[in-house]
């Protein structure tokens, strides 16, 4: 009977602590730059984390130096005359007052233009290995083209796209001085920070 019950506090012990490890994996909670939890429906502006840059994620038609025209993609610039940080939000599939790393989201500009675009970001596929990041993205959760999820880098936070084991990482083509954003598979890192502050990020 002393066996029985020693195997069955063993099963438990070891059904508790594994389950336990799969619901933390990829479940930590993301911070913004001034140290808090990253809020859905939160304005924040998006930096680039590289000290050769100063780039961030602005609103714009492709092509245009006018930052009132009607959008076509997210962009990330690096000189300030072209166009102003646009903030963005997340949108959670679930109901949670943090985003957590892993998290199915959508993301969206903040006050989308009436320029026939929905503001939420959508990847549309090339080829089988990449994809470009547009505007016409769905707010619903069903539409897998414009869900994306955060996930920790060595230091800062990173953009992928995509379900199963081998996600899309979000990174940039080399457009000087604007750069599109691409869904691209072995593609090297976008490392990325939030803001809600953009004198706090610039200080």
């Amino acid at each position: 009977m002393k066996t029985f019950q020693l195997m069955m506090i063993s099963f438990l012990f070891v059904a508790i602590t594994t389950t336990s490890g799969v619901v933390s994996e990829g479940n930590d909670v993301v911070y913004d730059g001034e140290g808090d939890p990253v809020k859905p429906n939160v304005p924040y502006y998006i930096s680039f984390m590289t000290s050769d840059y100063n780039m961030w994620i602005c609103r714009m038609q492709y092509g245009s130096t006018d930052p009132n025209s009607c959008p076509q993609q997210p962009l990330m610039v690096t000189h300030p005359n072209l166009a102003a940080p646009t903030p963005v939000m997340f949108v959670l599939a679930n109901k949670s007052d943090v985003v957590r790393e892993s998290a199915k989201l959508k993301i969206k500009f903040v006050g989308p233009r009436q320029c026939g675009k929905s503001g939420f970001w959508k990847v549309v596929q090339r080829n089988s290995s990449e994809g470009e990041v547009f505007l016409n993205g769905s707010k619903s959760m069903s539409h897998n083209d414009s869900t994306f999820a955060i996930h920790k880098t060595n230091e800062y936070y990173k953009f992928t796209f995509g379900d199963g084991d081998y996600p899309t990482t979000i990174s940039m083509t080399n457009d000087y001085p604007i750069y599109r954003l691409l869904s691209k598979r072995l593609s090297g890192e976008m490392e990325i920070y939030f803001y809600k502050n953009l004198t706090t990020s610039e200080g």
